[in-house]
């Protein structure tokens, strides 16, 4: 497969680079999805002098996929669980182990690109699948598990599900989701990628994990990176039943977490304030910017995670970058097919009243 005909991952802009570019002392990066809080016991455990840096890490961090799969539940134990440096290399195991060159894929169009990105260095078949087109419908330019279904032929081999979906902020019911693994060949993997799944309210919203224990064919995947503040230390995780957790461990580098990720990922796990005061902020923060965006007669789509994808037309560029001169750091979403939305992160209470405070008058002068 040619490099060229890969779409490259681009990551949001950082904050150094801005700093230097525009000459903005103070800038707030709200592009990345990612948590603006890190849990004081963290932090805590990482000012400490003394960490056996010389030693590898724990290559089966059984009390730590214990602890996981505690806080997974629906019967799931240490052996449905396995660890990954982010989410990102679950996801790379489970399509190494499903694809041959033949191999078809089916992704739904607006979807996380590194699925693409991960399929096409394994010479396997994109299909992409159409989104739900009704404006009015809650899950619009979301999944169309209809449409995906149409998509489905002898060779389809994997399908990759983002529950809820980055970057278009919506969310399929575990109910839908069963109706669709009943509907579809047990030979065919299918992926929840549930990275934002802490942000829902799990007394109502339930997740795939419920159904690993039904259907053999099912992965889940979950992040460290997003509710949890550990992005920089890439941690992740699978679930499934055990046969496929064997499976998959064939591709897994013997040390592939590092020991302070092992360590810093129990921590959180175990910060509940941590975890409550990271969701009510989101919940809070996103109420707020809802209301402004309201108020300016701007559309929106889903807002089931930690970030807003707002629609501004043909002037994205022009707004993207007149955010970026007042050090306000969003994400474009042209490589997602998305060119006239931009994606905001929901940051700290005055991070996010910057950012409202730019956007509104940025629209006052184009009055």
């Amino acid at each position: 497969m040619a490099s060229s005909k890969i779409t490259k991952y681009t990551p949001g802009f950082n904050i150094h680079d801005v700093q230097k570019k525009y000459n903005v002392k103070n800038v707030i990066k709200l592009a990345s999805n990612e948590n603006p809080y890190v849990s004081e016991k963290v932090k805590q455990y990482i000012v400490k002098k003394d960490h056996d840096l010389n030693f590898y890490p724990d290559s089966n961090p059984e009390k730590l996929l214990s602890l996981i799969s505690d806080i997974v539940g629906h019967g799931m134990k240490s052996k449905n669980i396995i660890l990954g440096n982010g989410s990102n290399e679950i996801l790379e195991f489970i399509a190494r182990a499903s694809l041959q060159k033949s191999s078809e894929v089916i992704i739904p169009k607006h979807s996380f690109l590194v699925y693409e990105i991960i399929c096409k260095l394994l010479n396997a078949k994109i299909v992409v699948s159409n989104p739900v087109r009704d404006k009015n419908h809650p899950n619009y330019l979301g999944i169309n598990l209809s449409d995906v279904m149409k998509k489905i032929t002898k060779k389809t081999k994997l399908i990759f599900l983002a529950n809820p979906c980055n970057p278009v902020g919506t969310y399929l019911s575990c109910t839908e989701i069963k109706k669709f693994l009943n509907s579809i060949s047990n030979k065919i993997n299918v992926v929840l990628d549930e990275a934002y799944y802490e942000y829902l309210d799990s007394k109502t919203h339930k997740s795939a994990a419920s159904l690993v224990a039904q259907y053999n064919n099912l992965y889940v995947t979950r992040s460290f990176s997003k509710i949890y503040g550990l992005a920089s230390l890439r941690v992740g995780y699978g679930i499934s039943n055990r046969e496929n957790i064997d499976k998959i461990k064939l591709y897994k580098q013997p040390f592939n977490t590092n020991s302070f990720a092992q360590k810093v990922t129990s921590l959180a796990l175990n910060d509940k304030n941590f975890i409550k005061k990271s969701k009510n902020n989101n919940d809070i923060s996103m109420k707020e910017l809802l209301q402004t965006l309201d108020s300016l007669s701007i559309s929106y789509l889903g807002t089931r995670c930690n970030f807003l994808t707002f629609k501004v037309g043909k002037k994205a560029n022009d707004l993207f970058l007149y955010l970026l001169k007042h050090g306000i750091i969003v994400r474009p979403l042209n490589n997602y097919k998305l060119n006239d939305y931009l994606r905001v992160s929901i940051g700290k209470p005055n991070d996010n009243k910057k950012f409202i405070k730019y956007l509104k008058l940025f629209y006052s002068e184009e009055i």
